[in-house]
């Protein structure tokens, strides 16, 4: 079973052998390929074989290349992971305008309803009209329910003055988790054989993530409750301590269908309920529930 997720922040040498990853830095070790789920390759003196690479799409693995200010630039992905991918884009295409904004209302109200747990769980206030506002959400959020609770949760989370634009530690954090999670859903998609590019709600050419964008909402507040719960204000910068923790929320657990899963489970389970239901009318999807912290342990 997957479970790993690697973070390389130092200079390395990458490699495969016997389906095993091999790390070289001052001593080898090597892991499992099945065992990993994901592999952050935050340090540019990273070097990683053709041949890693492709054992490493073969089994699945997001891998995350970052950038010089050690940002998650860039993905790999697999692709024809699927036997029947043709079959899943052709779904997608097929989707109906009705089917699209009955999903979308689905996610919209998942989101709001986790944003008002994160406040409650914060003992923040809000937490009672974020839900009452979960319950307003229409088919297609034509009234901008989403954005209606993002103007109210943020304040209420961060603090008065607090947004999105805001240059400070509170939101690199933010950016670098959803750009964990932005992943971590994307490598589902291609494994199930499903097109990251055609959305239900995000339509954008320039984006080739957009289902991944609208999937990745309702778990978003976890990232959220990670950082209100850790980050301080101030003049710190990202960590390479913090963003491995970041990097690890893959590992935490939400609950589901009446069940709890770690997050990168869940969201596999999200995703492979989106798939069965593109031959159906009425599409449904399995969507997170927010609950405290908590890191997965293995047995």
């Amino acid at each position: 079973m997957e479970f790993r997720a690697i973070f390389i922040a130092n200079s390395a040498q990458l490699s495969v052998r016997k389906e095993q990853l091999v790390i070289r830095q001052t001593q080898e070790i090597t892991v499992p390929m099945e065992d990993i789920t994901s592999l952050m390759l935050e340090s540019q003196a990273v070097t990683v074989s053709t041949a890693a690479l492709q054992k490493l799409a073969d089994y699945g693995v997001t891998v995350y290349f970052c950038d010089e200010k050690h940002m998650p630039a860039a993905l790999l992905l697999p692709i024809n992971r699927h036997s029947r991918q043709l079959k899943a884009l052709k779904g997608q295409i097929a989707v109906t305008k009705p089917a699209q904004k009955r999903l979308w209302q689905s996610v919209v109200m998942a989101k709001i309803r986790n944003q008002a747990k994160c406040l409650e769980l914060l003992e923040r206030p809000g937490s009672g009209d974020l839900r009452e506002l979960a319950r307003t959400v229409r088919s297609g959020d034509p009234d901008n329910c989403e954005a209606v609770a993002a103007a109210q949760y943020f304040p209420s989370l961060f603090g008065h003055g607090f947004t999105r634009d805001t240059d400070c530690l509170t939101n690199a954090a933010l950016n670098y988790g959803y750009a964990i999670l932005r992943g971590a859903v994307a490598r589902n998609l291609a494994v199930h054989g499903l097109e990251p590019c055609l959305g239900i709600f995000h339509h954008s050419e320039l984006n080739q993530f957009n289902l991944a964008d609208d999937l990745m909402e309702p778990y978003r507040p976890l990232v959220d409750l990670y950082v209100a719960s850790t980050v301080c204000g101030g003049e710190e910068s990202l960590t390479p301590k913090l963003k491995q923790q970041l990097f690890n929320l893959t590992n935490y657990v939400v609950r589901q269908n009446g069940k709890r899963y770690r997050m990168i489970s869940a969201i596999g389970r999200m995703t492979e309920s989106f798939a069965r239901g593109l031959t159906q009318d009425g599409t449904s999807l399995e969507l997170p529930e927010l609950i405290r912290l908590e890191s997965y342990r293995y047995e």
